[in-house]
C-alpha cells in the first residue's frame, strides 16, 4: 500500500501520571497512535517508558534500582545497562554532557500492509524527537512476538517467528536504527541509544530516503 513518509503523523496519549506514592509512579506510560494521510488514518502504534529523572533526584524515597525494576522487566533490564550502584556507568556518562529524563521506546508497530518500506529509524527518530534534547533514548532491536505483552487479544497481526528469522529481523532492525542516529554506547549493550541529537533530523532522512528512491527510478 502507498505510503509517503512526509504524510506520517502522531498522536500521544499518556497513562500512568506522576506521583510519588509508588516507586512505578515515577515513570510515564505513554502510547502513541501512528497515523497516515488527510484522514489520519490509524495505520501502527508505539508504546514508550518515560522514567522521569527530575521528579527523581527530589526524593530520596527511593533507589533508581527499585524505580526501574520495581515498573518492568524491560526498564530493569536497561537499569542493568545504564548503572551501577544508581551512578551511570562511566561508558555512558562520558558519552554525556549531562542528562535529564530516561526514555525507552519500548515497541513500535506497523499494520502488515505498510511493512517492508525501512522506516523503522526515521519513525523511531520521530518518536524520540517529541522528547527533550537532554534526554537518554533508549531502544532494543528485536522483533515483537505475537503473543507478547504488547499485542493483547492479538490485535495486531504479527508473524509467528522462529529463533532464526528474529534473529535476522534484529540485523535489519540495527541496521535501521543506527541509520537514524541510533548507537551502542559501549560493547555488549542489548540496546541502541540516542543521544543529544548529534544527527539529521527525522524529516532529513525522509528527504535523503526520496532523493535516493528518484536517483534509483
Amino acid at each position: 500500500m502507498p505510503l509517503n513518509p512526509h504524510h506520517i503523523s502522531f498522536a500521544t496519549k499518556s497513562w500512568n501520571p506522576i506521583c510519588r506514592d509508588a516507586q512505578n509512579h515515577y515513570v510515564s506510560t505513554i502510547h502513541i497512535d501512528i497515523l497516515h494521510g488527510d484522514d489520519q488514518e490509524i495505520i501502527g502504534e508505539a508504546q514508550v517508558y518515560e522514567v522521569r529523572m527530575d521528579h527523581i533526584i527530589n526524593d530520596d524515597e527511593w533507589s533508581l534500582f527499585d524505580i526501574f525494576d520495581g515498573h518492568s522487566t524491560e526498564l530493569g533490564n536497561l537499569y542493568e545497562e545504564l548503572f551501577v550502584d544508581d551512578e551511570l556507568i562511566p561508558a555512558v556518562e562520558d558519552e554525556l554532557l549531562g542528562y535529564e529524563n530516561i526514555v525507552l521506546i519500548k515497541s513500535i508497530i506497523l499494520k502488515p500492509e505498510y511493512r517492508g518500506h525501512s522506516l523503522g529509524g526515521i519513525l523511531a527518530l520521530a518518536i524520540a524527537e517529541r522528547f527533550g534534547e537532554q534526554d537518554i533514548v533508549a531502544l532494543k532491536p528485536w522483533p515483537m512476538n505475537p503473543d507478547g505483552p504488547d499485542n493483547p487479544a492479538g490485535v495486531w497481526d504479527l508473524p509467528r517467528l522462529t529463533e532464526t528469522a528474529q534473529k535476522n529481523i534484529a540485523k535489519k532492525l540495527v541496521k535501521s536504527y543506527m541509520s537514524a542516529g541510533f548507537k551502542h554506547l559501549f560493547k555488549g549493550s542489548t540496546h541502541l541509544f540516542l543521544t543529544h541529537f548529534r544527527h539529521p533530523t527525522s524529516t532529513q532522512l525522509i528527504d535523503v530516503r526520496d532523493e535516493c528512491h528518484e536517483a534509483h527510478d
